[in-house]
């Protein structure tokens, strides 16, 4: 036992290697892409480094559960890749050390991988997503969102502001429109306004002077004018207080099913069948770890004249094929075309179906 182990150590020290730089690669790609998205806004609310360095602290979470098992792919592919670029998996072979016996190490960090990817998927993503609704909150209530000259959406209204004015009017020719309402629309246009906390941290409070409210109902096809010196209204900053799915975590949505179950109704967005399909996904999506590991042994130790950068495309083509087949079974899922379980499960059994196929067959190959 002692070449397996000193084989196996050589082994896991390559795809541990190559797991790493994939991992910086693709974390760095999906944090600067992701960031970008609102660094338009954050520049446009004065949002500073800090603020930017805390939103990349909670999004890198959010994408790490789909990070881990694409470089781990990626790792086992170049490493083997490696091995039969130089020969190695050749002399393994004529020297009586078959394809199973480089399982164990590979199993093992694939197992390692699977534990990562489910506690990041049980806590880490959902209060992620928590936490960055928090501080998109947050930054929302302490920066100028009302830039002037531009219509914005804050929350569910839309706010014009004319000019920046001085202390006693921050804030010159203010107009809101609240479509909150679809058989009533609302405008309240003022002279000035302040805008301060609100009585909740998801709302601000604007303290409008000299202006006038203008009702609409299409119902009743009136229109009605009211006039004010001073006024104070507030506007919610979140779109929908209710919880999601994909917000909650694990213990959460047990807990939600389970009240489910006993015929209660919590408040939830969406649909109550996505908590059961939530449940199965996080306990279905850690297994890609393992699977498409054993999946790459057989595809790495091929002899590829393509140069050892294949392992990397080919890393990303099969997670990317493995995750258009597993969105589409969740999909399937929560429309109800197709039971929870088999919808959210099907992309395992298939990779697993296609692994013990191409290891099969390498097997043979070496008898």
């Amino acid at each position: 036992m002692v070449a397996p182990l000193i084989l196996w150590r050589y082994l896991l020290r390559d795809i541990l290697l190559y797991t790493s730089l994939g991992l910086s690669v693709f974390s760095l790609l999906l944090v600067v892409q992701n960031t970008l998205r609102f660094l338009e806004e954050l520049l446009t609310a004065g949002v500073g480094l800090r603020g930017v360095i805390a939103l990349v602290g909670l999004i890198l979470p959010s994408y790490l559960a789909y990070v881990v098992p694409t470089s781990l792919l990626m790792g086992v592919l170049l490493a083997l890749g490696r091995m039969s670029a130089d020969g190695e998996i050749v002399a393994m072979r004529a020297s009586g050390v078959s394809v199973p016996r480089l399982l164990p190490p590979v199993f093992a960090i694939g197992m390692l991988a699977a534990l990562l990817t489910g506690y990041l998927l049980f806590e880490l993503e959902p209060r992620s997503h928590q936490q960055m609704k928090q501080l998109v909150r947050e930054m929302a209530r302490s920066v100028k969102l009302m830039a002037a000259g531009r219509f914005r959406p804050v929350g569910d209204h839309t706010v014009y502001v004319h000019a920046v004015g001085d202390e006693p009017c921050p804030l010159q020719g203010v107009l809101i429109g609240d479509f909150s309402d679809p058989q009533r629309t609302l405008y309240i246009a003022a002279r000035c306004a302040s805008v301060r906390d609100g009585s909740t941290n998801t709302s601000l409070a604007l303290k409008l002077v000299d202006g006038s409210i203008h009702f609409s109902e299409s119902t009743a096809g009136r229109y009605r004018k009211i006039h004010f010196v001073t006024m104070e209204t507030e506007i919610n900053l979140a779109d929908n207080k209710d919880p999601s799915a994909r917000d909650l975590t694990f213990r959460e949505l047990l807990d939600y099913n389970a009240r489910f179950r006993r015929g209660e109704t919590p408040r939830l967005r969406g649909d109550p069948r996505s908590i059961e399909v939530q449940i199965q996904r996080r306990l279905a999506f850690p297994f890609a770890s393992v699977l498409l590991t054993f999946l790459a042994v057989p595809l790495g130790i091929r002899p590829v004249r393509a140069g050892r950068s294949a392992g990397a495309l080919t890393a990303v083509v099969l997670m990317g094929l493995y995750w258009v087949l597993f969105t589409a079974g969740e999909t399937a899922a929560e429309r109800g075309w197709l039971p929870v379980w088999l919808g959210v499960w099907s992309a395992n059994v298939a990779v697993l179906g296609l692994s013990l196929l191409l290891l099969r067959r390498t097997i043979r190959s070496d008898t």
